[in-house]
């Protein structure tokens, strides 16, 4: 996805988000620039700081930027306190991750 879609220059300006290219670091294609892939929302009220380069350290101003160079709407307070509410909905324990225990070999057992 396109980011930002709409540049504001008082948010460029503040946290610099158009410095970094995207995908087009990688590609040289024009087409490619200022393309991220876009991550799950699941427990995304965990993973501050937001955005590619962190530099939005709350929840609540990535909301506020978001709709700003996404959408060109400033939100009120309460727009984006609901709008963080739903987001800390999504928020879960993280999935157990096990390592497999490989069987003991039998020159093992004798050390």
């Amino acid at each position: 996805m396109k980011f930002p879609t709409l540049p504001d220059p008082a948010i460029e300006k503040e946290y610099k988000i158009s410095q970094d290219l995207g995908r087009y670091q990688v590609t040289k294609n024009d087409s490619d620039k200022h393309m991220w892939r876009v991550q799950s929302w699941r427990n995304v009220a965990l993973t501050a700081p937001y955005f590619h380069n962190g530099a939005v350290k709350t929840l609540q101003e990535a909301v506020r930027v978001m709709a700003k160079v996404q959408l060109n709407r400033d939100l009120k307070s309460h727009e984006i306190n609901d709008i963080v509410a739903f987001l800390d909905s999504l928020t879960s324990d993280f999935p157990k991750v096990s390592l497999p225990e490989l069987p003991m070999l039998k020159h093992e057992a004798l050390f």
